[in-house]
């Protein structure tokens, strides 16, 4: 699929035309998969990080996204007096993505 154009004019013979329905229908494909891999994004394990004053801590992994979420809030009300400043990060745990990890990985099992 090549550029898509935004030319106003009707009479624009380029086939990558903004509405036309290929592209059209190869966006929303597009779309729907980001949607689709986002939502299962939720229910992969997380983890959650949290750095203060220079240093990160690195809690989990979690079961899913809310659990993560949950610990993260926990943490929050108990240290909610502590002075400084602390930030929270909620990450999905994501499979390897290079080839020698994943070889690596089943050579241990």
């Amino acid at each position: 699929m090549g550029a898509v154009t935004t030319n106003r004019w009707s009479d624009d013979p380029s086939p990558e035309r903004a509405d036309d329905p290929r592209t059209e229908a190869a966006l929303q494909l597009l779309l729907d998969h980001v949607i689709s891999e986002s939502v299962a994004d939720l229910d992969r394990p997380h983890v959650l990080t949290i750095t203060e004053a220079g240093s990160t801590y690195v809690s989990g992994p979690y079961a899913d996204a809310q659990a993560a979420l949950c610990a993260s809030e926990d943490d929050r009300r108990v240290n909610a007096d502590v002075e400084g400043e602390r930030s929270y990060r909620v990450t999905p745990l994501l499979p390897p993505f290079c080839r020698h990890l994943v070889e690596r990985s089943r050579g241990r099992g």
